[in-house]
């Protein structure tokens, strides 16, 4: 069983500009001290390694490309990126899903994840973000 951990969601509707930060409003769960809630972002306050996973359903108000993007203080950590295309405004619910393992070097700590809209603008009715440490 994992010491630390945050599952947080966003189960409401909310919109999400294109380059815009995902959302994060509620913590579900949330276990020991290394992971924490900071507004739209997760303080990562340990060294080590941490596992990720989001999930998101959303819609959009023009075809286009949505991706979603975890960063690391601000920085798109290399592999953690999932990407679909709407091709009909408005109607087409699409869902992302994607898992990364993001390092926090010593010395380093802490530092901000956050999950970015890197595509067009996005309507989303659910948002939920996973970190575990695994040490």
């Amino acid at each position: 069983m994992a010491n630390c951990l945050i599952y947080l969601a966003t189960p409401s509707v909310a919109s999400v500009p294109a380059e815009g930060t995902l959302p994060l409003t509620t913590i579900v769960r949330r276990r020991g001290q290394y992971v924490q809630q900071s507004s739209d972002s997760i303080l990562l306050e340990a060294p080590g390694y941490y596992h990720v996973s989001v999930s998101t359903t959303f819609t959009a108000p023009a075809t286009g490309v949505v991706t979603h993007t975890i960063r690391q203080d601000g920085i798109a950590v290399q592999g953690a990126t999932a990407s679909t295309t709407i091709s009909t405004a408005t109607t087409e619910v699409r869902s992302l899903s994607f898992e990364a393992i993001v390092r926090v070097p010593c010395c380093a700590a802490p530092v901000t994840l956050t999950v970015t809209n890197d595509g067009v603008d996005i309507t989303s009715s659910n948002i939920a973000v996973a970190v575990e440490y695994l040490g």
